[in-house]
């Protein structure tokens, strides 16, 4: 499946973060009793209860994760909307565009309502991990959350979601955003549903895309400093072979037949 520069680095990022944190929770939990301090780490640690001190660790952790993981979302979707293809599409669809003064959070559900194949409790359980972000950052001065008619629509689709998502429970992690509490499971589950909203949100860029005309790649190539400084070039086959790998590189998601076509618009004799 091809994949836009964007997704791909959200990715990577996401995977990376996961992968840490579970190793972060295994290691806490083989920690002895009385672990033995590396005098490399040239750091003082000496917890009062070592139990208790890894249940904060995995704590902050798990909290510091699900930040994280949120700026990744918001990177990645003002990423795409910066896109000056995606632009050219669907300007009507902009997350770095705010008029009505919404969160980040609510933004984020706006957006997807526009993107066919999300469903609708997917996007809320992402708005929901948002809210929880500011609520970590910062504390009992954020009021962030779902409206009561968001949480109603969640709680019907609860059973659904208990079976295809390993038992994640609905209304346990509603009571936990309001609690300001967070478990492994919560943060791991959440990350499931951002990925299914980022990838529909990846195809249906693409798709658009491969269904653009090509004048609109040349509009975006015209203005493309690099690109001009090869089109300029002698005509040869050298320049010919330039032109295809740039574009290959630069639309990369795009088909072999579609790359050809905006390939072509640029050959001249040799």
């Amino acid at each position: 499946m091809s994949e836009t520069p964007y997704l791909k680095k959200f990715l990577s990022e996401i995977g990376y973060s996961v992968h840490n944190l579970n190793t972060i929770a295994v290691s806490l939990s083989n920690l002895p009793s009385n672990p033995h301090l590396n005098s490399e780490l040239n750091i003082k640690w000496q917890p009062k209860d070592v139990k208790t001190s890894s249940i904060a660790a995995r704590r902050f952790a798990v909290r510091s994760s699900l930040v994280f993981t949120v700026e990744l979302l918001f990177d990645y979707i003002s990423n795409i909307s910066k896109d000056a293809l995606w632009s050219q599409l669907h300007s009507n669809l902009d997350f770095t565009v705010n008029p009505n003064n919404l969160s980040k959070a609510s933004r984020f559900s706006e957006f997807c309502k526009s993107i066919p194949g999300i469903e609708k409790e997917w996007y809320l359980l992402v708005e929901l991990m948002c809210h929880w972000r500011n609520r970590i950052v910062h504390g009992s001065s954020s009021n962030a959350t779902l409206s009561s008619k968001e949480r109603i629509y969640l709680e019907s689709r609860k059973d659904k979601i208990y079976e295809e998502f390993h038992h994640f429970d609905i209304s346990l992690a509603i009571s936990d955003h309001d609690a300001n509490k967070l478990t492994l499971k919560e943060v791991t589950t959440l990350i499931t549903f951002l990925i299914k909203c980022c990838r529909k949100i990846d195809e249906f860029y693409i798709k658009s895309a491969s269904e653009s005309d090509i004048n609109n790649f040349q509009k975006l190539l015209q203005n493309d400093v690099d690109f001009i400084k090869i089109e300029r070039q002698q005509v040869s086959k050298t320049r010919t072979r330039k032109i295809r790998k740039y574009i290959e590189l630069i639309f990369s998601y795009l088909s072999n037949e579609k790359i050809e076509k905006i390939v072509s618009l640029y050959i001249r004799v040799e």
